[in-house]
């Protein structure tokens, strides 16, 4: 097992919950939340140099508790200014993608869309050019005070780029709590076979990052950091991975997005700037006044990905990291157990038999199988925040 356990909870632990409630500011409920508008989203970009993406959905009233609908059904492609046509078809709700695709630069283009149903309408994106992105120079961490910061440099000799936006994915190894060695399995516990205890865990960052060299003689940014992480993170217990993507912009749409960063991630004290109307570059055909959400900007894309190993950070013995497991207890089933009136014994359980129960390991008296101690599924089996399958690039 991962870690020791001084006691055992009789009979069976428990998986902690704790909520707290806080406040002091009266809320606010302006007319604008009963509003039951149906706007067009459009989130995505035309992929130069690979699959184009493109999330279709239509907005909610603030107060609806449910996820904004998919907007199925639509009919998608991509245009360019020399009449050239790219299907972009929907592969599952809502979400539409095309063939991977190397675009002409020099080129505009732009994004066609038809809706379906009953309030079916076109829209499409203003013709915008095709900005080629660099490559990133350099990826690279450094460990300061309590935390590791992930640095990129990039640059632009021909001075074209300027306007610079990074996305990124985090992918890491982690173990649970504790490690299961038996399984209930035909109405029995017995020796596992099914893996559960090394899983990889995938975060696509939803922050909005971009970085400017207007105002400077070089088009060229050196150790930008880019984000970071507490040396405590559960991430960097074992092996740690991060792919970052860069892509070039137009002024216009690093302004939208400038704009769309301050709305999401500055408001919310009372000196934080009042969120402003957002107006992209997609229209309605025939209703230009229609509210549309969304900026489809057009460019290829740069791609670097780093590994951090454990032993590249040289942790001292005992390093403490933080998990969502701390919380994490180990309980026991006796089989028989002398308090039941009709006592089972090993192999068969009363405990373990529901699904959210994970057996651990045997308890002994002597050479003799006398029950089994065990813990709760978000304890010990991995595969409830993560999966067994081993990316392909690890």
């Amino acid at each position: 097992m991962r870690r020791q356990c001084l006691h055992f909870v009789a009979r069976w632990g428990a998986w902690g919950l704790l909520s707290g409630l806080a406040g002091c500011v009266e809320p606010y409920m302006p007319d604008v939340i009963s509003a039951n508008a149906n706007y067009l989203v459009v989130d995505g970009f035309i992929n130069g140099n690979g699959a184009t993406r493109i999330k279709l959905s239509r907005t909610i009233n603030v107060a609806t508790a449910t996820a904004p609908p998919a907007e199925k059904g639509a009919t998608v492609y991509i245009v360019d200014n020399s009449g050239a046509r790219y299907t972009v078809r929907e592969v599952s709700s809502g979400f539409y993608k095309s063939d991977s695709m190397v675009l002409t630069a020099g080129r505009q283009y732009q994004l066609r869309i038809a809706t379906a149903g009953s309030g079916a309408a076109n829209y499409e994106s203003d013709l915008v050019p095709l900005k080629v992105s660099p490559p990133i120079d350099k990826l690279e961490w450094v460990r300061q005070n309590n935390e590791l910061q992930v640095q990129l440099s990039t640059h632009d000799a021909q001075l074209q780029s300027r306007y610079y936006r990074w996305s990124f994915a985090e992918t890491w190894e982690f173990h649970p709590a504790f490690e299961s060695l038996l399984e209930y399995k035909g109405g029995i516990v017995t020796t596992r076979t099914t893996p559960i205890y090394t899983c990889w865990r995938t975060e696509q960052n939803t922050s909005i990052k971009q970085g400017s060299t207007a105002q400077l003689s070089q088009d060229a940014l050196t150790n930008l950091l880019l984000f970071s992480i507490l040396d405590r993170a559960e991430r960097l217990e074992i092996r740690y991975s991060v792919l970052v993507n860069q892509n070039t912009e137009t002024p216009e749409e690093f302004a939208y997005y400038e704009l769309l960063r301050k709305n999401t991630e500055a408001v919310g004290t009372v000196n934080d700037p009042l969120p402003t109307q957002l107006i992209g570059n997609v229209h309605r055909v025939g209703n230009p006044t229609e509210p549309v959400l969304g900026f489809v900007g057009a460019h290829t894309v740069q791609q670097k990905r780093i590994f951090i190993n454990r032993q590249d950070l040289n942790f001292p013995a005992g390093w403490a990291f933080e998990d969502p497991y701390a919380a994490c207890t180990v309980g026991q089933e006796l089989a028989p157990d002398p308090a039941d009136k009709y006592p089972i014994s090993v192999p068969f359980t009363r405990v373990f038999n529901n699904p959210e129960n994970i057996p651990l390991d045997y308890i002994f008296n002597g050479p003799n199988k006398v029950g089994y101690t065990g813990t709760s599924r978000n304890c010990a089996d991995c595969r409830t925040r993560g999966t067994t399958t081993q990316p392909s690039f690890w």
